[in-house]
């Protein structure tokens, strides 16, 4: 069977060589239709989108009082001062976590999202979006963190599983762009690295380590 090399290979090569600059590959990219957000509407939808869902569900209660709308009574989830101190080191170290990822992944990009480069070291070792996980975890660790403003109720937890789905179907679609990108190397690398299961991510690592 012949190997898939991919869609940017050659992009790659002559980059490298200086016979293209980021500007030209960039335009080729989109050319192609291999950019981040291709085929999407709006770029990042899905998780815009998610987003959105967030607020409005995880807001509800406040929207609630400031235009006087008694339309139900939402019991709220009590929080103990514990959690949320826990969950405020978390939200520091997720934030931290998110930098880096996003510092390691345009420092090998041509401009912004936009990579012909596969990325497979660092936090891209451990699971294949963390950007999207620690981003996912900082919508969680938030939610705890500002329960005594903002009520912590059965529509943050319906909020917080709208971010989630969302999420998911956002780096499915980058996935797919990603397997034109990078052919065999990307479907190697789906197989050594967990998408968000940073556990198993981990044990891997110290498999190929080993």
């Amino acid at each position: 069977m012949k190997r898939d090399e991919g869609e940017v290979k050659d992009l790659a090569e002559k980059l490298k060589q200086g016979k293209l600059t980021k500007e030209e590959v960039l335009a080729e990219m989109k050319k192609r239709e291999l950019y981040h957000h291709t085929g999407e509407p709006v770029p990042g939808i899905f998780a815009i989108s998610g987003m959105i869902i967030w607020v409005v569900l995880c807001f509800f209660p406040i929207i609630c009082v400031m235009f006087n709308l008694n339309i139900v009574d939402i019991p709220s989830i009590e929080i103990p001062g514990e959690i949320s101190i826990i969950a405020f080191i978390f939200a520091a170290t997720m934030i931290s976590s998110l930098f880096y990822s996003v510092h390691l992944r345009e420092k090998r990009s041509v401009t912004g999202d936009e990579n012909i480069v596969l990325v497979k070291t660092g936090a891209y070792g451990v699971v294949r979006h963390p950007a999207a996980l620690c981003g996912l975890i900082l919508f969680l660790a938030l939610l705890i963190i500002f329960a005594v403003k903002l009520p912590f109720t059965v529509l943050s937890v319906l909020g917080e599983i709208a971010v989630i789905i969302c999420v998911y179907l956002q780096v499915l679609h980058e996935e797919k762009i990603n397997i034109r990108k990078w052919g065999d190397k990307y479907r190697q690398y789906v197989k050594e690295v967990p998408r968000f299961n940073f556990i198993k991510g981990l044990w891997n690592l110290r498999k190929r380590g080993n």
